[in-house]
């Protein structure tokens, strides 16, 4: 699947010709992007691990604090209950007193926000390597590299 930071790149780049079909490629993307899966791969809430029930997408900084409505840095697959209880509140004030709360699922949530921000987009992968084994951070790995325009992204990249 291709990349994408928000809808507004899958129709610039003309992979979708539509906004209401971008809007939705692009959700899908964060389902299936996302590291935390269930027991058969499915996606999970990354709040409360659930991955048994019908997900949303939740704004990690909510849209009515100034948080930006599509970037995949801000969104995360959530349960309804999750998303409800949260509502605009701060992402930790209100997860960590949770009792469904780990550090595991604030660390992936955490590399998540990092790797799809604008700042990954400019960095060198050696020194995010090298941050993450400095402060003991789980990376997320991609097993296969996107196919984009019929060549793997690492080929296109190197052109």
């Amino acid at each position: 699947m291709q990349i994408a930071n928000g809808p507004d790149e899958l129709l610039y780049s003309l992979i979708e010709l539509r906004p209401g079909d971008a809007r939705r490629r692009f959700r899908k993307s964060i389902f299936e992007d996302y590291p935390l899966r269930g027991p058969f791969g499915q996606c999970a809430c990354a709040y409360c691990g659930k991955w048994n029930e019908k997900l949303t997408l939740d704004h990690i900084v909510p849209k009515s604090r100034g948080g930006p409505h599509f970037a995949k840095y801000n969104l995360v697959p959530s349960c309804k209950s999750c998303n409800l209880d949260k509502g605009a509140e701060p992402i930790f004030e209100w997860w960590r007193p949770q009792q469904f709360w780990t550090p595991h699922r604030e660390e992936i949530l955490t590399n998540w926000v990092y790797c799809n921000s604008f700042v990954s987009a400019h960095t060198s992968l050696q020194n995010v390597e090298a941050y993450a084994e400095d402060y003991g951070l789980y990376i997320p790995v991609q097993e296969k590299a996107p196919i984009i325009g019929g060549f793997l992204l690492e080929e296109a990249c190197v052109a």
